[in-house]
């Protein structure tokens, strides 16, 4: 109560200095339609319309027969609302608005048509200069014995989206008033308390998740390390096998040689025992005056064959050890395969692990949002690009672009709807970028761009075409269009300079020019 008390005192203290300073500064005394029009002004400073935002100008049309308010209105010097200049339109019916207008002033004459005109006008702000029934009244100028007093139906200014301040309630409206109004908004913060403490246990538990999959992930590199060391090892065992398999390729090759030179032994032999048998048979028909010579021969022929049997069982033996040696072959294909087997599973295992690392490489490089390079990874290619140019002698052009009003986005539609609108305007820098520009996410709605050999005008272009696509782009959330702009800092690369962090710092610079100058533009320093 004493702070409802002090907010009255001060501001009915505020309206007498006011009156004494308008008063001192004329050196006349106001009249009655002047106090009007100064009522109707510091209204509207306190009342906040549902689309102030977009209001450039508040637009204000006078229902009367009498001109005496338009003229007070034209007298005064400074007609400004919140940085909002007014235009004032006086008209007789209210079939002769012809536009869309923010405040219908009703004037005295007029009343009777109070209840059309809020039918017909339901986003503008309606003040009635006279005493109307409840149910028409929003704000009422009420003039008795040259005194004005200032009345509100808060529930109808509220009902239609407007926003009342605590001052003016305190001012001109009821005590119930003004404690609804208080109630309202201690529920809107209550309700806000609400959002922050469910928004801070869901970054308790993202957090727990990102401590748990931290350690997941130390347990994976530890089993990739002890797959690669038995991956070592399986190699080191292929190389022992393949020349176990050399050497018993090289026996292979010495016996079957050795085999081929009985072969051709064995075949001379069954040659010659043909020849002998032509010769015992011509012995034969000798052996009536040759058997001396025959018994010789026989015995002769005797100890060949023994020979014969010898080196026939050579052979036997020779084809056994080849049978051995083919079973060893066939153990040793067996072996082969299997090493095969395992060299094609390590194999996979790389590839999972070459996978791995990619993902863990992005990650560590790209904004998960944008999918931009992150402000580490983008100072270090750009770093490197200005070493080479250095070198080369060429020049190069460094942008910051920033969102503006970004914080009045997210306090309007969400941080859902600033996330959008974040990867909208990344969209647009990635459409306005050449094959070797380089473009990264340094800041929560901030962005940089570095262009190798582009000229100062070139990237002046590509700046304002950038700033120009923004302007015109619409982020479409949740049933709700949101319009944004940026603003661009842009600096050249000195002679003999290559550090990337003097060029942003003077790019930085160049952005808080723009947004001192109005934001919306692009600054080259």
């Amino acid at each position: 109560m004493i702070y409802i008390k002090n907010l009255r005192y001060i501001f009915t203290i505020l309206l007498i200095v006011l009156s004494f300073h308008l008063a001192a500064k004329d050196e006349r005394v106001i009249t009655l339609e002047e106090g009007k029009a100064h009522y109707i002004i510091e209204v509207m400073k306190h009342i906040t319309w549902p689309n102030d935002s977009k209001i450039s100008e508040f637009k204000i049309v006078i229902l009367s027969k009498d001109g005496n308010l338009l003229a007070a209105f034209n007298k005064r010097d400074n007609n400004m609302v919140r940085g909002k200049s007014i235009a004032i339109q006086q008209v007789e019916y209210l079939d002769n608005i012809t536009h869309n207008v923010d405040v219908i002033v009703v004037g005295t004459s007029k009343l009777p048509d109070i209840s059309k005109v809020n039918q017909n006008y339901s986003n503008a702000l309606i003040i009635s200069d006279g005493d109307v029934d409840k149910q028409n009244l929003m704000v009422g100028l009420l003039t008795s014995r040259k005194e004005i007093k200032l009345t509100i139906n808060r529930e109808n200014v509220i009902s239609r989206g407007f926003d009342i301040s605590n001052s003016l309630l305190d001012f001109a409206g009821t005590k119930d008033d003004l404690v609804n109004q208080l109630t309202d908004k201690d529920n809107d913060l209550n309700q806000l308390l609400y959002e922050v403490k469910s928004k801070e246990d869901r970054l308790t538990q993202l957090n727990q998740s990102l401590e748990r999959n931290k350690q997941h992930l130390q347990q994976v590199l530890l089993n990739l390390s002890k797959q690669n060391n038995q991956l070592l090892k399986a190699h080191r065992q292929l190389a022992t096998v393949n020349e176990q398999l050399a050497a018993q390729q090289t026996s292979k090759e010495e016996i079957t040689s050795e085999l081929t030179t009985h072969k051709n032994s064995l075949l001379a032999q069954q040659q010659l025992m043909t020849e002998k048998e032509v010769e015992h048979k011509q012995q034969q028909q000798k052996l009536t005056t040759l058997n001396q010579a025959i018994a010789a021969n026989e015995a002769k022929l005797n100890q060949q064959i023994i020979k014969l049997e010898q080196q026939s069982e050579t052979i036997e033996h020779k084809e056994q050890k080849i049978n051995q040696q083919r079973t060893l072959l066939y153990i040793s294909t067996a072996v082969a395969l299997v090493i095969l087997l395992l060299i094609f599973l390590v194999l996979r295992i790389n590839i999972k692990r070459k996978q791995t690392n990619r993902k863990l490489y992005d990650l560590a490089t790209t904004d998960g949002m944008t999918k931009l390079f992150n402000r580490r990874h983008f100072l270090a290619l750009a770093q490197r690009e200005l070493d080479q140019l250095h070198r080369t002698k060429c020049i190069a052009v460094v942008l910051m672009i920033d969102i503006d009003h970004f914080k009045k986005i997210n306090d309007s539609y969400g941080h859902a709807a600033g996330d959008q609108a974040i990867i909208n305007v990344a969209n647009i820098l990635q459409d306005n970028l050449r094959d070797y520009d380089i473009v990264g996410r340094v800041g929560g709605e901030e962005f940089a761009m570095f262009l190798p050999s582009c000229e100062i005008n070139i990237a002046t272009q590509i700046a304002e075409r950038i700033r120009t696509k923004a302007e015109d782009l619409t982020t479409v959330f949740q049933q709700a269009s949101i319009k944004l702009t940026v603003s661009i800092g842009l600096t050249a690369r000195l002679e003999e300079e290559n550090n990337i962090d003097n060029l942003l710092q003077r790019a930085d610079k160049a952005l808080y020019q723009a947004k001192n100058s109005g934001r919306n533009i692009v600054v080259v320093l």
